[in-house]
């Protein structure tokens, strides 16, 4: 038996990438390394794979190209292909370590503690947001419905279902103290039938301008996590996006979605909730630096909690996007959380091999 976070914590994994993968390309800064996966096709002038710290502080690599990643064990297990006994034994002898006692056990993690959602004027919040979701469909509403049908691509079924409304500002809306008086899209957080938090989305906001309004702290502390409703489920998978409108446009699929709230917030609370839930996990975050590094993190973080998700391979800038360039998104968006389920499937089979 071995510590397994001792035996990773003594490994250098860029070293270990070096010898196993036979050197790494670029600067010592930003290194790059070629994929242990023979199946995948790889040019060798971009190496896919690269190494970071996760919130954990475990050094992790992963291959932006097929998606296959892990700790210095999955390195060696992946390029030896061995089981992780042997790839424990192997950094052990690397790194000096000896095997302890059988009834020895590896110290306790801290767990961290779920996301608690409380708000201080729980019944103004919610009178707001009823209020808001009923002003959408009203006749004062028709303009921010129409950019969330039209521009936007939501239908109205989906955002019913999410009480999605229209603040048509403060002259006419009333608010709880520490919401922002301003007119837009009202996002709200929903847990247990009431309303925990909720943003507004800005729908022509100056360039200068911040598109999300959030309230202040007093009102209702950022949950940094949302879980979207759909009004017709069918199929098993959550897709977990950066964002609600993007989470709104994986529900209008039949998906159920949760919303990270901003690419900064994917942390072990935000991880501890999604590894919570029994169904598979697919990660659909914007396709930008901020997105990707944060799609990196947070499979980081559900990999330690022994929930793996698989990543989407989007063919635009975000989910909404890709939503309002399809002619037929619902089998558009199954066919591809398919090809991402099966192909984590088919590098889960060869890694056990």
């Amino acid at each position: 038996m071995y510590d397994r976070d001792a035996l990773i914590a003594a490994t250098d994994l860029t070293g270990l990438a070096d010898e196993l993968l036979g050197g790494h390309h670029g600067s010592d800064r930003s290194p790059t390394w070629r994929c242990p996966d023979p199946q995948h096709a790889q040019s060798g002038r971009t190496p896919p794979v690269t190494i970071f710290t996760s919130n954990r502080g475990e050094q992790r690599w992963r291959c932006h190209g097929c998606g296959t990643g892990g700790t210095a064990i999955d390195l060696v297990m992946a390029c030896c292909r061995t089981n992780p006994r042997n790839a424990m034994e192997i950094l052990a002898d690397r790194a000096g370590h000896h095997e302890h006692n059988q009834d020895w056990a590896p110290p306790p993690r801290t767990t961290p503690r779920p996301l608690v959602h409380r708000c201080p004027d729980q019944a103004g919040l919610d009178r707001y947001v009823e209020e808001c979701a009923q002003a959408l469909f009203a006749p004062e509403g028709k303009r921010i419905r129409a950019w969330l049908n039209e521009e936007r691509s939501l239908p109205d079924d989906v955002l019913a279902a999410n009480k999605i409304g229209a603040d048509l500002g403060p002259r006419h809306q009333r608010r709880p103290d520490g919401m922002p008086r301003t007119a837009g899209v009202v996002l709200p957080v929903l847990a247990d039938g009431h309303a925990t938090y909720a943003q507004i989305r800005v729908t022509h906001p100056r360039p200068d301008g911040p598109r999300y309004l959030n309230p202040t702290s007093d009102l209702a502390p950022n949950p940094r996590l949302a879980h979207i409703l759909h009004s017709e489920r069918r199929h098993r998978e959550v897709i977990v996006c950066e964002g609600t409108i993007d989470a709104l446009s994986a529900a209008a699929a039949g998906y159920r979605s949760a919303a990270v709230l901003s690419a900064a917030y994917p942390d072990q609370a935000v991880a501890l909730e999604l590894a919570r839930l029994p169904e598979p996990l697919v990660i659909a975050f914007d396709r930008d630096a901020a997105g990707l590094a944060a799609a990196d993190r947070l499979t980081a973080l559900l990999d330690a909690h022994h929930h793996h998700p698989v990543n989407l391979n989007l063919p635009s800038t975000d989910l909404n996007v890709a939503l309002q360039r399809s002619s037929n998104w619902p089998k558009e968006l199954e066919l591809r959380v398919n090809a991402a389920t099966s192909t984590e499937r088919m590098g889960l089979a060869r890694s056990l091999s």
